[in-house]
């Protein structure tokens, strides 16, 4: 089975330490990729230690197959930062730029169940024939949903798996 999991917001409180980073008030939905957002981004791009220090969220009990994630850094600080925190299948991640699809990247790893806290990509993989669960965040409250997960327990994902597949 091809486990995948999204990095920001799955394993790391990625929206923590951005309203940290910028003295910002935690969201109720998704950010939009407005001009804030855009130039505040190519700030964090340039800063290693922001990627390196994410707080940890969540850690999975068991060994994902990998990793795709929207993210315009280096990927070394992304494999570094999943060391560091001694995340399992951190020798396979994928990145795509932020604000675009995972989709291809998904179907071409023959991805069977992908974890992401995102509603817009949580929706695209549904669209798409990718099984998707969806990572229980304050951004996404909004969205009612079964295919909700609030961990990384291998008992929960598949249990959910066999019960919505």
């Amino acid at each position: 089975m091809n486990i995948f999991l999204d990095i920001d917001d799955v394993i790391f409180d990625w929206h923590e330490a951005y309203c940290k980073r910028f003295n910002a008030k935690k969201p109720k939905r998704w950010m939009a990729y407005n001009e804030t957002i855009k130039t505040r981004l190519e700030l964090l791009r340039r800063e290693k230690k922001f990627w390196l220090e994410l707080p940890i969220k969540n850690i999975p009990n068991f060994q994902p197959k990998g990793f795709v994630s929207a993210r315009s850094i280096p990927k070394s600080w992304t494999v570094a930062s999943l060391k560091i925190n001694n995340i399992s299948g951190r020798s396979n991640v994928h990145q795509v730029p932020w604000n675009q699809s995972k989709i291809e990247k998904l179907k071409e790893l023959n991805c069977t169940i992908f974890i992401d806290d995102k509603i817009e990509t949580f929706k695209e993989c549904h669209a798409n024939g990718i099984f998707c669960l969806l990572m229980d965040a304050s951004h996404n409250q909004y969205l009612k949903t079964d295919y909700r997960i609030y961990d990384l327990d291998i008992n929960n994902i598949l249990e959910l798996w066999q019960k919505l597949k």
